[in-house]
């Protein structure tokens, strides 16, 4: 039986808890299909499937260069999405070396691959503080995304992203947030979701796969 598990990675957080507990519940709402699914299928994938189970990629950003940006921009492309924030001391730093690892692995692939950072802290995370971020990990394969709250909060929504944001009485405090990576295929159908416990040689075995997949179906450049 297969499931999901989306761990959360922080620091000290204090506030009101009502909205992230209504989103951990969708996330395990996700689980429970995914399992009832993996019963009847056999797992062929290293990392978790969730083919049918989650929203093709749709959003409209701002790209660290500061353009405006939207699924269509990476349309032929597999996306590796990955919600975090610039100020993230712990999980952020370690999840995208892991995916900068993961390219390497990747090799010639990784021309068809993009990496998008999506800042769960838009008020701090403008452009310029995004390019500064996600140089210092991939400059050629990585974007950084922000928006406004709203644009965020409805990005999170939609893929069911386990997160707690900062609270308004103590800005001091940490944003939580789960390690998981949203994998798209070149036309933006959500596909898999790997997380920290997933070895990167695994993730790569499977986006190279999946890579191929879409070759053959001709939907890649």
């Amino acid at each position: 039986m297969n499931a999901i598990t989306i761990k959360l990675k922080t620091c000290k957080f204090s506030g009101k808890t009502h909205g992230f507990w209504r989103r951990f519940a969708l996330i395990l709402g996700l689980t429970i299909a995914l399992a009832v699914s993996g019963c009847t299928s056999e797992k062929s994938w290293h990392v978790e499937e969730v083919t049918g189970h989650l929203p093709h990629l749709d959003f409209s950003l701002t790209s660290d260069r500061g353009s405006v940006v939207t699924a269509e921009t990476y349309e032929g492309y597999l996306v590796l999405m990955y919600f975090g924030f610039t100020h993230c001391n712990a999980e952020c730093p370690v999840s995208m070396a892991r995916l900068a690892h993961v390219m390497r692995l990747l090799g010639n692939d990784a021309e068809r691959t993009r990496i998008l950072f999506v800042t769960l802290d838009p008020q701090r995370d403008t452009p310029q503080a995004l390019h500064r971020y996600i140089t210092q990990f991939d400059a050629e394969h990585a974007v950084g995304l922000t928006g406004t709250v709203a644009d965020i909060e409805r990005l999170t929504k939609q893929y069911r992203a386990a997160y707690r944001p900062r609270s308004k009485i103590d800005e001091a405090a940490d944003i939580e947030h789960g390690d998981a990576v949203y994998i798209f295929d070149t036309r933006g159908q959500a596909r898999l979701l790997a997380t920290s416990s997933d070895p990167s040689e695994r993730l790569a075995e499977d986006l190279k796969r999946l890579i191929k997949v879409s070759s053959f179906s001709g939907l890649a450049p």
